[in-house]
């Protein structure tokens, strides 16, 4: 696929129901699609994020009020790129736009995330690190604590 003119996907907050078959899709495959709706998704507090290229979601991330070491925090959950997109910055500008949204409504909370294994790469490269050894989430596969340190 030629690469994608990231200036043409829009970025915005979403409801939950945009991004759960995009989440089913990369994050929880051959399982029923009610996998991919996650308790807290619809809290008042809970952020969904997506970008979308002609109106379909290509990639998405929610961020979630949960606690981080006995403080307030934002819980990163249900981050998916479509295959077709990865590589591309997609995730990368996306995370910038939702961090960006988080921190203006509460601007000294931490941002942690159990993280794949699979993708502690591009976390690392958007400025987090591991902070747990790897442990396993059952249906999700192998997973470690991470916590946002700014790029």
């Amino acid at each position: 696929m030629p690469p994608i003119d990231l200036s043409q996907l829009h970025l915005g907050q979403v409801s939950v129901d945009m991004i759960v078959p995009l989440r089913h899709r990369m994050l929880r495959q051959n399982l029923p699609l009610e996998s991919a709706r996650f308790p807290g998704d619809d809290a008042a507090a809970t952020l969904h994020f997506a970008a979308s290229d002609c109106g379909i979601p290509v990639c998405c991330l929610t961020l979630m009020a949960a606690e981080w070491e006995g403080r307030d925090a934002w819980q990163l959950r249900g981050m998916a790129t479509a295959a077709e997109y990865h590589g591309q910055g997609v995730g990368r500008r996306l995370f910038a736009y939702a961090f960006s949204e988080a921190r203006r409504r509460n601007v000294d909370w931490p941002m942690w995330c159990n993280a794949r294994v699979s993708a502690i790469g591009f976390y690392q490269r958007v400025g987090w690190g591991v902070v747990s050894d790897e442990f396993e989430i059952p249906l999700a596969g192998p997973h470690v604590k991470m916590v946002y340190r700014g790029e």
